[in-house]
């Protein structure tokens, strides 16, 4: 999932302060994402959820994690199927690679992953770490061939069985761990731990615990669901389910720990702010990721909302929420991921009603810890979803943005449809956002779709529609060669090239080269050509020879 309640009252400033974009390190278009389209893109899709699991047999996602690396995006989750356009599957379990422009699987790399991949992150290098409902409860290897990494062996276990790594962030020579286990080795640990880069030896100087949520009506757990390493302020932020962290029950929800031994940082308050959307009273308020980008925070989960807080003090900055608005069938959801891009903070939810903004504060009067009442949260409901234009309600549909200049939602409805939303989001180099988890149709192209969706912004180049695939010579002799591909969705025909240079074409899937010079090799590719007059990319190329 790619990489904060108190019983105090700490002074919180609830003011909105100018948002400092940062430059990362991919270079996107200089106005992309300022707006983006609302239709997906035509690319590979993933389906077929593993059944066989222990910790999230009740969420629908598919995919649960999202990265890129060298000319591919990599999705993580329990899939079991890739999907061509056409809707033909192949088999490529928990971890798949897909062409950065063109979206479509790469099956050059097939790694042999021992269990649903929850969270990922890639070092410089190219070693992929994958956490998950994995023996051990990870796995490195290679970006490039998916190979396993020799030397590199984790036991992180639960006191039942696998346990399970729900997020993981690299940070110098160390990985960083929050899910729910609770054992490595011999040694007892609770949901968090650290780890050698290298080898995944168990690091025992860094051994924060998280405890169960038992001060709610409906109980929590001791999840620890996502973490992010600030390493210039020597923080490390926790989001999740749990109800204290080292015992000390301020510790609810969201926690602020050093990078030296775990210990609770004393020098900003811990828990969810007062001044937020809050249903304590009701159930647990966990939340589900944090993140964070020069001096702002940003942590997103239950009351449906997505925090904007200045790093400083943690104070909260801005908050917006999804929930049933004023005419609407559906309701709102939990934010469940978060992504800081380069100009925007994307946000993903099991959300289909509408989206609007709380003024912090603003419904929190009769609590003198500022933290707001049940009641006073159920107000907010009924204004939302009886008076038309409250908190300037807007239609949302799984996933939104946030100006990070401005601090303001963009201006535009994905238009999904499904049930479990994103579990994961990512925005690439090309300034496209991804977004993972389950869904069931794009209403704006009227089309079906399974786990993975990307959006483009009008500044980023056009894609190039991928190549056919299953490209193969089927028979040869001393002046003959047969080539066979598999069909591409609205291809009017398709070019056949040797070396290069396109030497004929073909309205099927069959092309035969003839009047060949005996026992002599070359390099083949095939490209098609839509119905549109646009080129596809080259097939993956082979070679072929004719008998001596």
């Amino acid at each position: 999932m790619v990489s904060q309640h108190s019983a105090r009252s700490f002074g919180w400033i609830a003011a909105l302060v100018g948002i400092i974009a940062a430059v990362i390190v991919s270079t996107p278009p200089a106005d992309a994402v300022d707006d983006i389209n609302s239709a997906t893109d035509i690319i590979w899709d993933v389906g077929d959820a593993e059944t066989n699991v222990g910790h999230t047999g009740r969420i629908r996602a598919l995919v649960w994690d999202i990265d890129e690396y060298d000319g591919r995006v990599y999705l993580a989750g329990k899939f079991l199927n890739v999907y061509d356009p056409d809707g033909n599957s192949f088999s490529q379990p928990y971890l798949a690679a897909f062409d950065l422009n063109t979206g479509a699987w790469d099956p050059t790399f097939a790694p042999a992953l021992r269990g649903p991949a929850y969270a990922i992150d890639i070092t410089d290098d190219g070693v992929i770490i994958a956490g998950g409902e994995i023996p051990g409860g990870l796995q490195a290897v290679d970006a490039t061939t998916g190979a396993d990494i020799a030397g590199f062996s984790t036991d992180i276990r639960h006191n039942w069985g696998t346990g399970a790594v729900f997020d993981l962030e690299i940070a110098g020579n160390s990985v960083y761990l929050g899910g729910r286990f609770s054992r490595t080795g011999n040694q007892t640990i609770a949901n968090l731990a650290r780890v050698d880069l290298a080898t995944g030896a168990f690091d025992p100087n860094w051994v924060p615990t998280a405890q169960t949520d038992t001060g709610t009506p409906r109980l929590g757990g001791t999840n620890v669901f996502g973490l992010a390493v600030d390493q210039g302020r020597d923080r490390v932020y926790v989001t999740g389910k749990f109800g204290s962290i080292n015992d000390d029950l301020s510790a609810a929800y969201f926690a602020t720990l050093n990078t030296t031994d775990g210990a609770l940082r004393n020098d900003v308050p811990q828990g969810l702010p007062p001044g937020v959307l809050n249903h304590r009273e009701s159930f647990s308020m966990w939340q589900h990721d944090v993140q964070f980008r020069d001096d702002r925070v940003y942590v997103g989960g239950q009351a449906h909302q997505t925090l904007i807080l200045d790093a400083s003090t943690l104070a909260p900055l801005r908050s917006h929420f999804t929930n049933r608005g004023n005419g609407d069938q559906y309701g709102g959801g939990d934010t469940q991921v978060l992504y800081v891009g380069r100009n925007t903070v994307w946000a993903g939810c099991h959300c289909w009603g509408a989206l609007a903004e709380y003024p912090i504060g603003s419904n929190n009067d009769d609590n003198p810890d500022g933290q707001q009442s049940y009641d006073e949260y159920r107000e907010v409901l009924a204004e939302l979803r009886d008076v038309e234009g409250s908190y300037n309600q807007r239609k949302v549909s799984g996933a939104y943005g946030i100006d990070i200049e401005t601090g303001d939602v963009l201006p535009v409805n994905f238009e999904l449809k499904g049930q479990g939303g994103a579990w994961a989001i990512f925005e690439d180099s090309n300034g496209r956002m991804w977004a993972g988890g389950q869904f069931t149709r794009d209403s704006a192209r009227d089309r079906f779709i399974r786990g993975i969706v990307r959006f483009s912004p009008p500044g980023a180049p056009d894609p190039e529609p991928a190549g056919p695939t299953g490209f193969r010579n089927t028979y040869q002799n001393r002046e003959r060669l047969v080539f066979n591909w598999q069909r591409v969705t609205n291809a009017a025909s398709y070019e056949i090239l040797q070396d290069g240079t396109v030497i004929g074409t073909a309205t099927g899937q069959w092309f035969t080269h003839r009047n060949l010079p005996a026992g002599t090799t070359w390099t083949y590719t095939v490209r098609a050509i839509l119905n549109d007059g646009t080129t596809t990319a080259q097939s993956d190329p082979i070679t072929a020879s004719t008998n001596p």
